[in-house]
């Protein structure tokens, strides 16, 4: 009898491996031929579930992109302030290994053409999301050079950018215009 086999599971693992060699070493490094060592597969079971590389990376992208879109959805419906409780979310709330596949997701849009145009389709509705809460343009830019600056911030020195020392400097900036 044969094996059965979990599709969405084993594409759900598949879509990891992308990320997590991403993370570590860019999207460049992540060929089928990494991603199936990095599973315990050949090239050719992974060729099974995906017909390229670019839909290699897409899906691991859009799922992630999407596992973030839930995230912020379920906050903000679940939020008394919902700009504090999204900017909060996005500087410190995401964790670390999800700030590190972010960072090599930007870092790859600019090389990576599936990259970038997930990414710009997720920053239309980030930009949505934003302006929604926040009614003006220059605002919603504020809000988001305020967390970019947060998020990369934490990569260059996080043992000097404290939970309490990022959640002044958000509330230095949004205090002012009232949000």
């Amino acid at each position: 009898m044969p094996r059965q086999v979990d599709h969405a599971a084993r594409r759900r693992d598949i879509g990891a491996a992308v990320l997590k060699i991403a993370a570590e070493r860019g999207f460049r490094e992540a060929t089928i031929r990494a991603v199936a060592a990095a599973v315990g597969a050949s090239t050719s079971q992974v060729t099974h579930y995906v017909s390229s590389r670019d839909e290699l990376i897409r899906i691991a992208v859009r799922h992630e992109i999407e596992a973030r879109r839930v995230q912020i959805t379920e906050l903000l419906a679940d939020s008394e302030r919902p700009l504090r409780a999204l900017v909060e979310w996005a500087v410190l709330g995401t964790g670390a290994e999800a700030q590190r596949i972010w960072l090599a997701i930007v870092l790859g849009a600019p090389t990576e053409p599936v990259v970038r145009a997930e990414l710009e389709e997720f920053n239309r509705w980030w930009d949505g999301v934003v302006r929604h809460l926040v009614g003006s343009p220059c605002d919603a830019d504020v809000v988001d050079v305020l967390v970019g600056g947060l998020v990369f911030t934490g990569f260059e020195a996080s043992e000097d950018w404290s939970r309490e020392r990022r959640l002044q400097v958000v509330d230095a900036v949004l205090a002012p215009l009232g949000l």
